[in-house]
């Protein structure tokens, strides 16, 4: 049975979508993966599967609504590596009442209908914590965490992990925080790294990932870093970081240090 993975953070601009792509290629070198693009904006889409033929994740939701039959027909990238499109009228998702409800059980149901065919599925989250990421998360296994130490704050950081809270998924397995974007010549930077290893320990990732401009321009061109530019440092950083978080599955629960207690109660209320 697949490992599901949520990326997201409710930051924006931290390399969500860049994320999930050089994930999912780099693990579908020795894996099977499934990438599927719930962001209204489509960026994953748009990037490695722009004239893609099969049907989206807004439609695949639409037959889970009314219990139509579902035949799981991803589009293939490679033999080891599919996707689910992206659909702009995701928008309207946050809105239908019947999602409202359920949505938590209708994306645990369509998840199921591929579980079975990949060791992997990685999906790329929109930034906005509403019901859609909310069930997304908690019909999740796995959560990856983009962050760039620029912006970093233990603040928050305890936000986004009193969100996590809030959905109570407690099967829920928080595979770390890493900072993206990472420059390695700003004291700034080197500092910001320390301090949140200091203050949240093994939750922060040992590995990170440079700030190239080789990435977006592997983006572009559909592509990984690692194909795009090998030698590239953003490529090599990626290839450290997938082969870490391959240990920690399984590895880590929500810390109650790391939670808000009032903010808590007040998402609860």
């Amino acid at each position: 049975m697949a490992n599901t993975i949520s990326i997201y953070n409710f930051k924006g601009g931290v390399g969500k979508t860049t994320t999930a792509i050089n994930l999912g290629i780099s693990w579908a070198k020795s894996f099977k993966v499934l990438l599927i693009d719930f962001d209204p904006q489509c960026n994953l889409s748009n990037s490695i599967a722009p004239d893609h033929e099969s049907p989206t994740i807004y439609e695949y939701l639409k037959k889970v609504m009314h219990d139509h039959e579902i035949n799981p027909r991803p589009e293939e990238i490679t033999p080891y590596l599919h996707v689910v499109p992206g659909d702009l009228q995701m928008t309207q998702i946050e809105s239908n009442n019947q999602f409202i409800s359920f949505g938590r059980e209708m994306v645990s149901k369509l998840l199921m209908h591929f579980h079975r065919e990949y060791d992997f599925v990685i999906m790329d989250c929109p930034t906005n914590f509403g019901v859609l990421v909310k069930s997304i998360i908690g019909a999740s296994r796995n959560i990856l965490i983009p962050a760039i130490a620029d912006n970093f704050s233990m603040t928050g950081v305890k936000t986004l992990m009193t969100y996590l809270a809030a959905v109570e998924n407690h099967s829920l397995n928080i595979l770390g925080v890493y900072f993206n974007m990472f420059n390695n010549n700003m004291n700034l930077t080197a500092k910001k790294f320390e301090e949140a290893k200091d203050l949240f320990g093994s939750l922060i990732l040992e590995n990170t990932v440079s700030r190239s401009i080789k990435v977006g321009e592997a983006n572009d061109a559909g592509e990984s870093i690692a194909d795009y530019s090998p030698d590239n440092h953003a490529a090599q950083d990626f290839m450290k970081l997938s082969d870490e978080l391959l240990a920690k599955f399984n590895s880590q629960s929500l810390n109650p240090e790391f939670i808000l207690p009032d903010l808590l109660e007040r998402m609860k209320g």
